[in-house]
């Protein structure tokens, strides 16, 4: 069993859990995944089996595609609604034109970017999150990324939420990416929904449920 598994993963698993599990259903100990997905977010999750596990790097550093909610006028300890508030702000009366104009900022837009405290980036050996959980402070050096195209889909003024899809290069944080275009607005937000729609050549569309893996499943040619 050599190849790839395009998966959907729902919310409330992590990556590695979804890993865990083809590998039982397979029963095949080299699996692996092309990119993490946080607990909260959905979506297309490549997973790698046997041989295959040796184009890790070529697959992860692919460009992918989002679709994200940010619910604006809050901010929580994780950049999520996984996390605890700790800053809310009156709302704001953004215009479409305002909010439409603060996107556009990012627009084919190449920066360094802070990777959010509660992440898995291993510092001295151990996970941002971590230190995080035990109160610690660490500094965490920033990262070069690529936001390449940032489209307005939706925003509802009354409920303070903006649906936008992002296409940005590997090491791009969604939830960084949202406190980001929050402070360009002059206000905070947290992440409330994400969807991976696309990872390099791979869509959504072709993915599969978790529950249906099996080798069958295994695409070979890619």
């Amino acid at each position: 069993m050599n190849g790839l598994l395009l998966i959907d993963k729902p919310s409330g698993l992590t990556s590695h859990q979804v890993v865990a599990i083809v590998r039982r259903q397979l029963g095949i100990k080299k699996v692996g995944h092309a990119g993490t997905l946080d607990p909260l977010a959905t979506g297309l999750l490549v997973v790698m089996v046997g041989k295959a596990t040796k184009l890790s790097n070529q697959l992860t550093g692919q460009f992918k595609v989002y679709e994200a909610e940010m619910k604006l006028f809050q901010a929580t300890d994780t950049g999520d609604l996984a996390g605890t508030i700790i800053h809310q702000q009156e709302p704001q009366n953004f215009t479409l034109s305002q909010v439409q104009t603060d996107l556009n900022f990012f627009n084919n837009y190449t920066y360094w970017q802070n990777p959010p405290l509660y992440s898995a980036i291993k510092i001295k050996g151990k996970k941002l999150y971590e230190y995080a959980r035990q109160g610690l402070k660490v500094e965490v050096p920033p990262r070069e990324v690529i936001i390449s195209s940032l489209k307005l889909v939706d925003y509802n003024l009354q409920e303070g939420k903006i649906k936008l899809i992002a296409e940005c290069s590997k090491g791009t944080y969604i939830r960084s990416l949202v406190q980001d275009i929050a402070a360009k607005m002059g206000t905070i937000a947290t992440l409330s929904q994400l969807r991976r729609i696309s990872s390099g050549p791979f869509h959504l569309s072709q993915a599969i449920k978790l529950e249906e893996v099996n080798k069958d499943k295994i695409i070979t040619s890619f």
